[in-house]
């Protein structure tokens, strides 16, 4: 898929998410191309069971919750995501124990897991699971708990005792947001609790996310920026953040960067 029409993919999600309903004639418009690329959008959207055509435009589809919530956050800056998971990836050695937090991101660093030998897997997401479970040669650990349709992720006590008697891996994990004054944070007060136990644990922690994630703080805090060891995004950030990085020996990781 272009980056072209990721973005007209991801404004007729949006449009979806906030009033139900989107016309050809309006994406046409907004993107200046014809009705008959909006059409074959909706189309391809339609098959990936994210929208259900109508005459004129289209629908969100009669599925259940999971499948919106999970799907539509997977489409989502697509490109970005697949960069950082490469990019991401090069930081994992064969032989070790890594912990892969719920969302689309790290979903991305799942594929290029099969180039490395004897891993250890820990998640806590039945949507990275069904990617994980091709990785036949590395052993996964599943955390188990309370299992929340929306996210297809498991929090909750059991979650939380699984994690407390793990330790010395290497945590990836994204959040709803960065900044520099407030570290990475989120709007799940569900996920915050448990991604800081998480971090607690980890011997190195590196944060995933994409230049959108950026410099909106989120309500609930989940680290300081000087907790993480990497940053891996999918762009230059701002020079205020490699000085801040430098200063707090981070190694940010981007695209075609030069040290």
């Amino acid at each position: 898929m272009g980056l072209l029409a990721e973005k007209r993919h991801n404004y007729i999600l949006d449009k979806l998410k906030s009033s139900g309903r989107v016309t050809v004639t309006e994406v046409a418009q907004v993107f200046e191309v014809t009705e008959v690329t909006v059409r074959r959008d909706l189309s391809w959207l339609q098959k990936q069971n994210l929208v259900k055509k109508t005459y004129g435009g289209a629908v969100l589809p009669n599925l259940p919750e999971i499948n919106i919530s999970v799907r539509f956050r997977h489409t989502l800056n697509q490109q970005a995501k697949r960069i950082i998971g490469e990019l991401a990836s090069r930081l994992i050695s064969d032989g070790d124990v890594i912990y892969l937090e719920a969302g689309s991101t790290c979903y991305e660093i799942v594929p290029h897991l099969a180039k490395y030998n004897d891993l250890t897997v820990i998640v806590n997401s039945l949507h990275l699971m069904s990617r994980l479970h091709e990785q036949v040669k590395h052993k996964i650990i599943i955390t188990g708990g309370m299992y929340r349709h929306e996210r297809m992720d498991m929090l909750g006590p059991a979650a939380e005792a699984t994690i407390s008697q793990l330790g010395g891996f290497k945590a990836f994990t994204s959040a709803d947001d960065i900044s520099i004054e407030s570290g990475i944070s989120g709007a799940d007060v569900a996920t915050v609790t448990f991604t800081r136990m998480v971090l607690r644990q980890a011997a190195k922690v590196v944060f995933v996310g994409d230049r959108s994630k950026f410099d909106n703080p989120a309500l609930y805090k989940i680290a300081d920026v000087d907790e993480l060891d990497f940053m891996v995004t999918d762009s230059a950030p701002s020079q205020d953040w490699h000085r801040v990085c430098r200063e707090k020996g981070i190694r940010l990781i981007y695209p075609n960067r030069r040290d």
